[in-house]
């Protein structure tokens, strides 16, 4: 033991001792233990019916709890609480077919049963092609984007 944590320690049982002794000399003495101030404190009365309404009507028209000081757009309805989402339409498969020029033909886009002939900027089925290049295809949706490449040059 280093002499910090002897020090520490003597340190910790004087003030405890010490503690002990104003505790057994207050018990002799008889002072009362279970005494409060509750019962010395006035009565304060309660508040007018009319500004407790008032402060309620002006908390509930400044929505307190949210950012923009007005109410949500959705109304909470409790009796979906519980109630699992909907579940996600899947994604689709896309397939890179070929490469033509400046044009891509891609498989399995929805809304199109047969390959779609694609440019750069184009929009199908929701999914947008950002980039066609030499050997890929760069298309991107609402929250995935997808590099489709080649599965075989062609001979």
């Amino acid at each position: 033991m280093t002499r910090v944590e002897r020090v520490l320690m003597v340190t910790t049982a004087a003030l405890a001792a010490l503690a002990a002794v104003g505790w057994y000399s207050n018990a002799r003495a008889g002072a009362p233990m279970g005494d409060s101030l509750a019962g010395a404190a006035r009565d304060v009365g309660a508040a007018p019916a009319e500004s407790i309404e008032a402060a309620a009507a002006r908390v509930a028209e400044t929505d307190p709890f949210r950012i923009e000081r007005k109410p949500a757009a959705i109304a909470y309805r409790p009796d979906l609480e519980g109630v699992a989402p909907p579940p996600k339409p899947p994604k689709p498969q896309l397939v890179l077919e070929g490469l033509v020029g400046g044009a891509a033909l891609i498989d399995g886009a929805p809304g199109h049963p047969a390959t779609a002939i694609v440019h750069v900027g184009d929009t199908l089925g929701g999914l947008r092609i950002r980039h066609i290049g030499r050997d890929t295809v760069i298309v991107s949706g609402s929250d995935t984007t997808w590099r489709l490449t080649l599965r075989h040059a062609w001979q």
